[in-house]
């Protein structure tokens, strides 16, 4: 109830009722000897004491999870719970091919439950923080004390303009008029989208990926999206990129992970298969991206 805001979120993700719910938060209620939640007319909303009980149930969860994959270790072979978050927008990265690697690793950790999350950075980030993942696949974001950031891969981002904007039409876009448009951008990049434009306009942050191409779309804003996803939209002509390759960005994709955790087995097989799908998807390229991304794949504690 708690990740899902309430009663009504939770009946949804949980397929129950509220009245079951509702019971079954009563019983542990009593078995406990103290109240966990208020709830009425005002909302939902834990109390101290539950909320302490909801911070000690992450700490349990997590120590259940390790301990099973300590027990795979003994046994050399990977179990237990997996839980990986990987930022929106990447489906279409065939470079990056998250699901030859999911492919791959079910076929080799068949016993491991994969549960993925996505999300933005920032999510993310806070659900590593909590134990409610293992490790994030992200853009580079601000350093963090207490976590390494490993780069194994890049994406290419161009700046684009829907149909409806009036750049669109232009045979020629500079610098100044892109300066002299509405920006949408999106907060953790850290400023990153503005490096070739330090003069411009920001009319609107986005959260995410698809968020950003929404702006875009909409035809008010310029922005910055992956090439990977905006190949249909070009096709169809809906999008268009400016000032290519001038103002393109380079984005760096790194491996966010606690400094203080060893890699279990299954992570260490989860990367072994990043490695050769990143690694794979470049030399096939012919580009120079190949040596980079196989030079720069993680090196995480107990690999």
């Amino acid at each position: 109830m708690v990740e899902h805001g309430g009663f009504t979120g939770a009946q949804l993700a949980l397929a129950m009722s509220q009245s079951t719910i509702s019971f079954q938060i009563n019983a542990l209620e009593e078995r406990l000897g103290f109240s966990l939640c208020q709830r009425g007319r005002r909302g939902f909303e834990l109390t101290d004491r539950g909320t302490a009980v909801y911070e000690y149930s992450h700490s349990l969860t997590s120590a259940l999870s390790a301990f099973e994959m300590q027990l795979g270790e003994l046994r050399s072979k990977a179990t237990g719970v997996l839980r990986v978050g990987i930022v929106d927008a990447t489906v279409t990265d065939s470079a990056l091919g998250l699901d030859d690697v999911i492919h791959q690793f079910i076929k080799k950790a068949s016993e491991v439950d994969l549960r993925i999350t996505i999300g933005s950075p920032e999510q993310l980030i806070a659900e590593t923080a909590k134990g409610g993942i293992d490790f994030a696949i992200s853009p580079r974001i601000k350093l963090l004390p207490g976590y390494s950031q490993t780069e194994f891969h890049y994406e290419i981002n161009s700046l684009y303009c829907s149909e409806r904007h009036p750049l669109f039409s232009r045979k020629l876009v500079t610098k100044a008029d892109v300066e002299a448009s509405q920006m949408v951008v999106r907060p953790y990049a850290n400023k990153s989208e503005l490096q070739h434009f330090p003069n411009a306009h920001v009319g609107a942050y986005a959260s995410n990926i698809e968020a950003q191409a929404m702006y875009i779309l909409s035809g008010h804003f310029v922005g910055y999206l992956p090439d990977h996803m905006t190949v249909t939209f070009r096709q169809n002509n809906r999008l268009k990129a400016l000032l290519i390759p001038e103002a393109q960005i380079r984005s760096p994709f790194v491996i966010i992970a606690p400094k203080h955790k060893k890699a279990s087995l299954s992570q260490r097989i989860f990367f072994q298969e990043l490695r050769k799908r990143v690694g794979s998807a470049e030399k096939s390229a012919g580009k120079g991206q190949a040596a980079d991304a196989k030079n720069k794949m993680p090196k995480v504690r107990g690999m």
